[in-house]
C-alpha cells in the first residue's frame, strides 16, 4: 500500500485516506439518498434564515440553498486552477494494481471547481478517468449534478452521468435526464431530459426534449424536439428553441404575442424574432397577423457606440383590408417610420435627430404597437445641434411637421422653423450678474397652406434679444433680487397681403423684484422629528404696454394660469407677444422636512396676483383682463414616506366663491408593490370633470385582482375601464385584462369605446407568451412598471 502511494505523482494527484477535516455541507440530507439533485438543496420556507427569506416571494414554498463544501484549508472552488491536484478522502483505499485505485465508503473528492461525493470511486491512472458508483453529488459553483453512475476525466474536466438530475441554483432551474454531460461545469448537455424552474414539489410546467444544452458561459439554452408541458400535458411543440438562462441578450424567437379588439383589429397573433447582431447593435422583427386587416410587419433596430445612440422603428402593411373598406379610394398600403439619433460630438457638443412620418392619420390608432410616436394632429420632426459650457449655450433647432389630418384648416397648421438659432450667456460680476439670451427664427410654410381669407398671410424671420442685469442679495434668513431685462425683437417679413409692414421692431423693458424670507423651527409630530419652514414671498414685475397688433402670431399662446405662473415675468409663451405688467404676487410656502433624512414630507403653497393696471396686450381676446386680482392658486404635496404620494393643486375664485380649476392625485404602493392604489380627480369650471380610479390588490398570496374606472362626470359616461386577474406561482404567472378606451381621446362626448383583451403567460426563466402587456398597463396604472422592475430585480423573474 505504501509503495503504491509513493508512485503517485504529487503534482498530479494527492490522495488522503482515513479521516481529514471537511467543511460542513450544511445539511444532514447530504448523506442520505435524495430523489434528485433539486431535493438535495431544497429547503422549505420554515427552515430558511431571515436573510434567505428576503429573496423569496410570499407564494413560494421554499428555495434552493447551495451549501458550503470543500476540504478545510483547500483552495477555493471558485478560484482553483484546472491543473490543481485531486484531493480525496474515503473510509478505505484499495490499490489493486499499479494503474488502478479504488476508494470505498463515504468518498469525497475535489479537483478544480468540482466537488464529488459518492459511495465508490475508481481511478484509472493510465487514462486519468474516474468512475463513480452511487454518486450522491457532483458540485461546481452554482451547479449540482446527481446520478446513479458517473465518469469524470481529470484531464479534460468532462463529466458524464446516467439516470441523472441537475440543479442550477441561481436560475432555479432543474431537471432530469437519461444522460448528462458537462464540460468544465460551464456547458451542460442533457439527453432525453427535462427543464423547469418550478420547485421539486410541484411540476406545474416543464419542457421535455431529446437534447437540451445549457451554456452557462454564454448564458443561453437550446432544446431540440421540445415539448412544453403544463401539468405533464403536452401543449406546444417546437423542433428547435433557444432561450436565455441569464439576463444577457441572445438571438432567437421571442415568445408569441396575442391580442384582440372589437373595432377593426380583431384577433392578432405574432412571433417576433430578435437579432443580437453585435454587442452594440441589434434588431427585432415582429410579424403580426391581424384578423380582418392582414400581415403587419414591424422592424426595430438599435445602434450604440461610445458617442452615438440611434434607434429606428418601421411599420408596414401591404394591404389593410379593413382600411380599404372604410377608404375605397386608398390602396390599403400603410406604413410608419420613427427614427431618433443622439450624437455626443464632444463633451460640450451634442446632435439630436427625431424624424417621424406616417401614411395616414389613423395609422397610430389602428396599427401602432412599437413606434414611439404620439397620436397628434401634427407630428414633429426636428434636428438639434447644441453646445453647453463655460457659461455659454448655443442651440440650432430645425423643426417641421406632418399634418396627418387633411381636414385641419390652414390657419391651424403650425409654421416650420428653418432654422431656430438660440444663444445664451451668463457671467457673474460680483455683486451683479449679467445674462444674455438671443434667438433667431425663420418661420415658413407652403403657400398652399396659407388661407386667403386670413388677415395676415406672412412668413419671415424674427430676431429676439434679451439682455438682463440682476443683483442677487441673500442671507441665511432671506433674499432680495432686483432684476432689469430688456426684450427687443426685430421682424423681417415676407407679406402676402399688401398694406402691412415688412420690417417691425419692438422693445419692452421688464423690471422685477423677487424677495423672500425663511423662518424655521423644529417640532415633533406623532413621534417623528421635523424641521418646519415658513417662507413668505413677494414678486413684483412691471413692463409697459406696447401696441403689437401688427405683429403676426407665429408660435405664441397664452400660458394656462396655475400656481407655477405666479412668479413668471410674462403670461405669454412664445416670442410674438410681450405682456404688459404692473402686478404684485404675494405667496407663502411651508415645508416639513424629516430631520433624520432631510426628505421633504409636506409642502403647502398658496399665492395670489394683484393687478394695478388692466392687461391690454393680447392674442385676439386671449390674454386680456380687467380683473384687479387673480384667483388664489395653491398646491399641497404630502409624501409621508416613499410609498404614499398625495397632491392637490387648484385655483379658487374667492369673489365667486367657486373653484376654477382643480386636480387631485393619490398614489400608494406597499414596500413590495403587491398593493397599488391610484385615485385622481380633475375639474375645470363649466368644462371638465373626470375621476380615475385604479387598483391592484392581492386576494391570496398567489391571486391578485386589478381594475380601473375612468369616468366623465360632465357627459355622464364611462370613458375607460380595465378589469383583470393575475395568478402568481413561484415558477409561472398568468395575467389577463379586459380593457375599454376611447378611440379618440380628445372627444370624450362622442367618441366610441374600443374594447380589447390582453394576456400574458410568463414562465420563470423561459419567457413570456402574450401581448405587449407592460405597454398597456403603463398607460392604465401608475407604478405598475415599477412593480415589474422590482420583481425582476429582487426575485429574478
Amino acid at each position: 500500500m505504501k509503495e503504491g502511494r509513493k508512485r503517485l505523482r504529487a503534482g498530479y494527484c494527492y490522495m488522503l485516506a482515513g479521516v481529514v477535516g471537511v467543511a460542513s455541507t450544511g445539511s444532514s440530507r447530504a448523506d442520505s439518498e435524495p430523489q434528485s439533485a433539486a431535493m438535495l438543496d431544497w429547503r422549505m420556507r420554515e427552515f430558511l434564515t431571515p436573510q434567505q427569506m428576503t429573496t423569496l416571494e410570499p407564494q413560494c414554498r421554499g428555495t434552493y440553498v447551495e451549501p458550503e463544501y470543500g476540504f478545510v484549508n483547500a483552495p477555493s472552488t471558485t478560484s482553483t486552477p484546472d491543473n490543481e491536484a485531486l484531493r480525496a478522502r474515503s473510509d478505505t483505499l484499495v490499490s489493486p494494481s499499479e494503474s488502478a485505485m479504488r476508494l470505498q465508503g463515504n468518498v469525497k473528492a475535489q479537483q478544480g471547481a468540482w466537488w464529488l461525493e459518492a459511495d465508490q470511486v475508481e481511478l484509472d491512472r493510465q487514462t486519468n478517468v474516474v468512475d463513480l458508483q452511487g454518486l450522491k453529488a457532483a458540485r461546481a459553483p452554482g451547479l449540482l449534478l446527481h446520478g446513479d453512475t458517473a465518469r469524470y476525466n481529470l484531464d479534460t474536466k468532462d463529466f458524464s452521468l446516467s439516470d441523472a438530475s441537475y440543479l442550477i441554483h441561481q436560475r432555479h432551474a432543474r431537471g432530469d435526464a437519461e444522460r448528462i454531460s458537462s464540460a468544465d461545469a460551464q456547458l451542460v448537455r442533457i439527453e432525453d431530459g427535462s427543464y423547469t424552474t418550478c420547485d421539486p414539489t410541484h411540476n406545474d410546467w416543464s419542457i421535455a426534449a431529446s437534447e437540451i444544452i445549457l451554456d452557462r458561459e454564454q448564458g443561453e439554452g437550446a432544446a431540440k424536439h421540445m415539448t412544453l408541458r403544463i401539468k405533464d400535458v403536452p401543449v406546444m411543440y417546437f423542433p428547435y428553441l433557444r432561450f436565455p438562462i441569464d439576463d444577457r441578450r441572445k438571438s432567437g424567437f421571442l415568445y408569441p404575442t396575442i391580442g384582440t379588439s372589437n373595432t377593426g383589429r380583431g384577433m392578432s397573433f405574432g412571433i417576433p424574432y430578435y437579432f443580437n447582431l453585435a454587442p452594440n447593435y441589434d434588431a427585432t422583427y415582429s410579424p403580426l397577423y391581424m384578423h380582418g386587416r392582414g400581415l403587419l410587419s414591424e422592424l426595430e433596430g438599435r445602434w450604440l457606440t461610445e458617442d452615438t445612440y440611434s434607434e429606428v422603428r418601421l411599420g408596414y402593411i401591404a394591404h389593410d383590408s379593413e382600411f380599404s373598406k372604410e377608404n375605397p379610394d386608398e390602396s390599403g398600403r400603410r406604413w410608419a417610420l420613427d427614427f431618433t439619433n443622439r450624437y455626443d460630438v464632444s463633451e460640450n457638443w451634442r446632435s439630436t435627430i427625431d424624424y417621424n412620418v406616417v401614411s395616414d392619420k389613423d395609422y397610430l390608432n389602428d396599427l401602432n404597437r412599437t413606434l414611439e410616436i404620439q397620436q397628434e394632429t401634427h407630428i414633429k420632426r426636428s434636428w438639434d445641434v447644441a453646445y453647453l459650457g463655460g457659461g455659454f449655450s448655443f442651440k440650432s433647432h430645425v423643426q417641421g411637421y406632418q399634418t396627418v389630418d387633411d381636414d385641419i384648416v390652414d390657419n391651424d397648421r403650425p409654421y416650420m422653423l428653418l432654422p431656430q438659432l438660440s444663444f445664451g450667456w451668463e457671467r457673474d460680476f460680483d455683486p451683479v450678474a449679467f445674462g444674455l439670451e438671443s434667438e433667431f427664427t425663420y418661420f415658413w410654410r407652403d403657400d398652399e397652406n396659407l388661407d386667403p381669407a386670413r388677415d395676415q398671410q406672412v412668413v419671415g424671420a424674427r430676431w429676439r434679444t434679451q439682455p438682463s442685469l440682476t443683483l442677487p442679495l441673500s442671507t441665511t434668513w432671506g433674499y432680495l433680487t432686483p432684476k432689469l431685462r430688456l426684450d427687443h425683437t426685430d421682424y423681417q417679413l415676407e407679406q402676402r397681403v399688401t398694406g402691412l409692414d415688412e420690417s417691425i421692431s419692438r422693445t419692452v423693458p421688464f423690471y422685477s423684484l423677487d424677495a423672500g424670507m425663511y423662518f424655521d423651527r423644529t417640532l415633533s409630530l406623532f413621534g417623528d422629528e421635523y424641521n418646519q419652514s415658513l417662507e413668505p414671498r413677494l414678486f413684483y414685475v412691471y413692463s409697459p404696454e406696447q401696441d403689437q397688433d401688427d405683429i403676426p402670431d407665429f408660435d405664441t399662446s397664452v400660458a394656462t394660469f396655475s400656481y407655477s405662473q405666479l412668479y413668471k415675468e410674462d403670461r405669454f409663451v412664445g416670442g410674438d407677444r410681450v405682456g404688459d405688467n404692473n402686478r404684485l404676487t404675494l405667496g407663502v410656502t411651508s415645508r416639513f422636512n424629516d430631520r433624520a433624512t432631510g426628505a421633504e414630507r409636506l409642502r403647502a403653497s398658496v399665492g395670489q396676483i394683484f393687478y394695478y393696471e388692466d392687461q391690454q396686450v393680447g392674442l385676439g381676446t386671449e390674454g386680456l383682463s380687467d380683473e384687479s386680482e387673480s384667483p388664489w392658486a395653491g398646491e399641497l404635496v404630502w409624501r409621508p414616506n416613499d410609498r404614499f404620494d398625495f397632491k392637490v393643486e387648484g385655483l379658487w375664485d374667492w369673489q365667486e366663491r367657486q373653484t376654477e380649476k382643480g386636480a387631485t392625485t393619490l398614489a400608494f404602493h406597499d414596500p413590495e408593490y403587491r398593493k397599488l392604489l391610484n385615485l385622481s380627480h380633475r375639474y375645470t369650471h363649466n368644462d371638465l370633470e373626470q375621476t380615475d380610479v385604479s387598483v391592484l390588490f392581492p386576494v391570496t398570496d398567489s391571486v391578485s385582482v386589478l381594475g380601473r374606472w375612468f369616468f366623465d362626470l360632465v357627459n355622464h359616461r364611462t370613458i375607460g375601464t380595465m378589469a383583470g386577474v393575475e395568478y402568481n406561482d413561484c415558477c409561472w404567472r398568468f395575467q389577463v385584462i379586459a380593457r375599454s378606451f376611447l378611440k379618440d381621446a380628445d372627444d370624450t362626448e362622442n367618441s366610441e369605446l374600443d374594447h380589447g383583451v390582453f394576456l400574458r403567460f410568463q414562465l420563470r426563466g423561459l419567457g413570456n407568451i402574450g401581448s405587449r402587456f407592460e405597454d398597456v398597463m403603463a398607460k392604465e396604472m401608475r407604478n405598475f412598471n415599477e412593480r415589474e422592475t422590482y420583481r425582476a430585480e429582487r426575485y429574478q423573474w
